[in-house]
């Protein structure tokens, strides 16, 4: 298990020296904004057999700061309210890279880790009753509709470890959503 967290690390590293170098490192993003704000929601309904329908809200929340040109820091809640049950979190801490490569397109890609009381599943979490950690890899585009607005979509891996060993099972998931610079 420490051979894989130790490789973890490194690519992580690896990931944030990459983007550092990179030439479009001195093109901002989205000219004179310092923050993004991004979101998506999902409403999952779901009926397991022999039992009656949930409905879930599930309310993924971003809030990015741009700490020199593309490198940016986005904090990344996942919140679950079922219906009667307890509240299931996941607070991922990513470092991002966004590349200007026209006056519309921004592709990025972005790596981080984090902690909850779930993981994530159909970008749905659950209370689990245990400390869970995850490690998070991704990449995805976003769309300028404006100045202060994009479309954004991105695709994420996650891993997660739990009570000392990795669960049995990673994710990946796609995600539609929305972006506000200010």
């Amino acid at each position: 298990m420490e051979k894989k967290m130790k490789k973890i690390f490194k690519i992580l590293i690896f990931t944030f020296i990459l983007s550092s170098l990179v030439q479009t490192s001195f093109a901002q993003p989205v000219k004179d904004k310092k923050f993004e704000f991004s979101t998506s929601a999902s409403i999952w309904n779901v009926k397991f057999h022999g039992q009656e329908t949930e409905t879930l809200l599930n309310i993924p929340i971003r809030l990015g700061f741009f700490v020199f040109k593309g490198l940016e820091i986005e904090p990344e809640l996942f919140l679950t309210i079922p219906e009667g049950e307890d509240l299931g979190y996941l607070l991922l801490a990513n470092i991002s890279y966004n590349f200007k490569v026209s006056d519309k397109f921004i592709p990025f890609v972005l790596a981080g880790g984090g902690y909850g009381n779930s993981e994530q599943s159909f970008s749905v979490v659950y209370d689990y009753g245990t400390d869970i950690l995850a490690v998070n890899f991704g990449a995805g585009i976003k769309y300028l509709v404006s100045n202060s607005a994009a479309i954004r979509m991105d695709y994420r891996f996650t891993k997660y470890l739990a009570e000392g060993y990795w669960l049995d099972r990673t994710d990946n998931n796609v995600f539609f959503g929305l972006s506000i610079f200010f």
